[in-house]
C-alpha cells in the first residue's frame, strides 16, 4: 500500500435544510475498507461560527448495496425537505469549538456487531491515542493533555470523519484485513505494533508535504 496517497475520491453528497438560526445537514459518503465499503452517515447543524457533528458508520460488503443506500437515504431526506448542496458547504465555516476527533458512541450507537463487547468501539481510537502518547505528542504541562498545534494538525487531517483515511484505510486494510469488521480487531500489544509504523509514515510524510 502506497502510505503517500490518500483514498481515491468516495462517493458522496450533502443536504441540507435551512431553519431560522442554523441548517440541518447530512453528509453521506462512502470510504472503502479491504472486504467492506462502509457508509458514513454524519448529521449536524451549521451555525454562521460553529458545526456541530453526530457520525455514525453502516458497513455493506458490497459497494452497489452501500451506494444504494445511500442514494436512498438522500432521496428520504429531500422528500422531508432536504436540499443538495456542494461538499464545501461544510468548510465555510470556521470552527472555534473545541475539536472532537472521535467518540466511541458514534461507533457502538451506528450499525455495530451486536456479538462484541461495546469496549471494542474504543480500539481503532485508542491505538491512535497510544501512538500519541508513546512519540510523545502531548502538551507536557497541560493538564487537559491536549495535542500541539503541529500534532493537532496532522489528526485532523487523518482522522478527519469526512476523509477517514485512518479508520477505513490503515485500520481497515492492515489490522482488520480478512476479519468481518474492524470491530473485531483485538486490542493487543502486537495488533499496535503492527499500526504503529503505519501512523508514523503517515505522519512522516505529512510533515515532509507540509515542509515541517
Amino acid at each position: 500500500m502506497d502510505l503517500g496517497r490518500t483514498m481515491t475520491k468516495k462517493i458522496e453528497t450533502v443536504v441540507t435544510k435551512q431553519r431560522k438560526t442554523f441548517k440541518d445537514y447530512v453528509h453521506l459518503a462512502i470510504t472503502e475498507g479491504p472486504q467492506v465499503y462502509i457508509l458514513n452517515v454524519i448529521k449536524g447543524r451549521l451555525y454562521p461560527d460553529k458545526k456541530t457533528m453526530n457520525p455514525t458508520y453502516e458497513p455493506y460488503p458490497a459497494k452497489q448495496e452501500a451506494v444504494d443506500r445511500l442514494n436512498a437515504s438522500a432521496e428520504e431526506l429531500k422528500a422531508k425537505g432536504f436540499a443538495e448542496e456542494p461538499t464545501d458547504v461544510l468548510f465555510r465555516i470556521k470552527e472555534k469549538e473545541l475539536y472532537v476527533f472521535d467518540k466511541a458512541k458514534w461507533h457502538y450507537e451506528g450499525d455495530f456487531p451486536q456479538e462484541l463487547d461495546v469496549f471494542q468501539a474504543y480500539v481503532p481510537t485508542g491505538m491512535f491515542v497510544a501512538w500519541v502518547i508513546k512519540n510523545d505528542l502531548l502538551r507536557k504541562r497541560s493538564r487537559k493533555r491536549d495535542l500541539p498545534d503541529e500534532a493537532d494538525a496532522f489528526a485532523r487531517e487523518y482522522l478527519n470523519i469526512h476523509n477517514d483515511i485512518y479508520t477505513a484505510t490503515d485500520f481497515a486494510e492492515i489490522l482488520a484485513a480478512g476479519l468481518p469488521t474492524i470491530y473485531h480487531v483485538e486490542d493487543t500489544i502486537e495488533n499496535y505494533r503492527i499500526i504503529e509504523p503505519v501512523i508514523s509514515e503517515r505522519y512522516r510524510v505529512w510533515k515532509r508535504d507540509k515542509h515541517i
